[in-house]
């Protein structure tokens, strides 16, 4: 952890910023550790789907999330389906027809025009979860989204402010 001297090193060799106080340990936590999501609260039980509180709350935020990868003959590029249960989309035509509703989308950044080795057990996933209708390159569409982490996405537990 920082020492209050080697703070000093740092606030004094910035010159123009100056280091804030460093967050309380709740709202550090609450930055770097994603809400936990679980396929049962994706949709909301009624006579059509539609996401459900839950899911519209956590629009735009990081989730973790497990599930199993859809096992699909056409694989996409940069990114896979993760669904509750394993899956094997035959997709003589259907394209992505045989995804159950809740399916979700992840997307690897850092593999973006690679196809992603399929994994059979279940995987643990997080990201920011983006929620609404969108088709991807190849014609693919998708209603939730996680678009995965990169290190250098996560936040840092400090922050510099600009002085005053």
């Amino acid at each position: 952890m920082w020492s209050s001297l080697s703070l000093a090193v740092i606030a004094g060799t910035l010159g123009t910023a100056v280091l804030a106080a460093p967050p309380a340990a709740e709202q550090v936590s609450a930055r770097l550790e994603p809400a936990l999501l679980e396929f049962r609260e994706i949709l909301e039980v009624g006579p059509k789907a539609a996401p459900s509180a839950k899911v519209r709350s956590l629009k735009g935020n990081r989730v973790r999330i497990v599930g199993f990868m859809a096992h699909m003959e056409d694989a996409p590029r940069g990114a896979f389906y993760l669904v509750s249960r394993p899956l094997h989309c035959a997709e003589d035509g259907a394209g992505t027809g045989d995804l159950p509703p809740d399916a979700i989308r992840v997307v690897v950044r850092s593999s973006a025009k690679e196809e992603i080795p399929f994994y059979p057990g279940r995987i643990s996933v997080s990201g920011v979860l983006e929620v609404g209708h969108e088709t991807d390159e190849e014609g693919r569409p998708s209603f939730f989204r996680i678009v995965l982490d990169r290190p250098g996405d996560l936040p840092s537990p400090v922050t510099l402010a600009p002085k005053s």
